[in-house]
């Protein structure tokens, strides 16, 4: 066991969180801006043309072969499937005739979707389209676009889903400006589940807006984040949901410099009758 291996497995939690910070090697959140405009004049931008050159770069590689899999850019060599959604999607494809239709709603250039695939059985017709900003869709369609996989600037652009579709917001709604509005626009999908995925949330009744930063490793930059209230959350969307599961994503725990706590949620959900 080398010396660095020894240290992680004994330093207290505290300790490692401090050393990530102090390192630039993981997330800050910090600020409380006002307003989302507030917000956007504290940061950079989500849009910034180094996160589609990364990305891009990144798809590229895993095409190649030459990963496994990149999620937010970053590449991996072993498969690391998200199971929480394989599950929604084959229960879904189960109901649906043994079709699978999925409404991946800020899924870059099919990260979710190069996860997922290998791990569903072949056979099993899909439709896939993602819905991202005009570049990354673009880009998309120039490069990764498939008789499976296929992408759309906007949801207007969308060809109608069918009931039994799939409509999927990983790590999307909390830099929205309007995240509220655009959850009610995925509700009016006919879709018949809604999955949530790697999402802050935090035991607050309110939901707050703060900076996200990128460690500078990845990329310099920090765009606008809304750390929801997972009460106010779940409230909102049990007008049109039942709630199936609601899990801690592999993101876990984090916290804002300011000592706020919250967790990287899921929540699977199924249309009410």
């Amino acid at each position: 066991m080398s010396a660095r291996t020894l240290v992680k497995d004994l330093a207290p939690p505290a300790f490692l969180d401090l050393y990530r910070r102090w390192s630039g090697r993981s997330l800050r959140f910090t600020d409380q801006p006002a307003t989302f405009e507030d917000a956007k004049r504290l940061s950079t931008s989500y849009a910034a043309p180094q996160i589609l050159e990364r990305t891009l770069a990144a798809t590229r590689a895993v095409t190649s072969g030459a990963a496994a899999f990149e999620r937010d850019s970053i590449l991996f060599d072993e498969p690391d499937f998200p199971f929480p959604i394989l599950a929604t999607l084959l229960r879904a494809a189960a109901g649906g005739s043994g079709r699978l239709e999925v409404n991946d709603f800020g899924g870059s250039l099919g990260s979710t979707f190069r996860q997922c695939r290998t791990f569903l059985p072949a056979a099993l017709p899909v439709r896939w389209q993602v819905i991202e900003q005009p570049a990354f869709a673009e880009a998309g369609r120039q490069e990764f676009a498939t008789d499976e996989l296929q992408f759309f600037a906007s949801l207007s652009d969308l060809p109608a889903p069918s009931a039994n579709s799939v409509t999927v917001a990983s790590s999307v709604l909390q830099y929205l400006d309007a995240p509220l509005e655009t959850l009610q626009q995925l509700g009016d999908l006919p879709a018949g589940h809604l999955i949530i995925d790697r999402t802050p949330m935090s035991a607050l009744a309110n939901d707050r807006l703060c900076i996200q930063h990128v460690p500078a490793h990845i990329y310099k930059a920090s765009y606008p984040c809304w750390i929801f209230s997972r009460a106010g959350l779940l409230e909102r969307l049990s007008t049109r949901w039942n709630l199936l599961a609601d899990y801690l994503c592999p993101e876990g725990t984090a916290r804002t410099d300011d000592g706020l706590s919250f967790e990287f949620r899921g929540l699977i959900l199924e249309r009410k009758p």
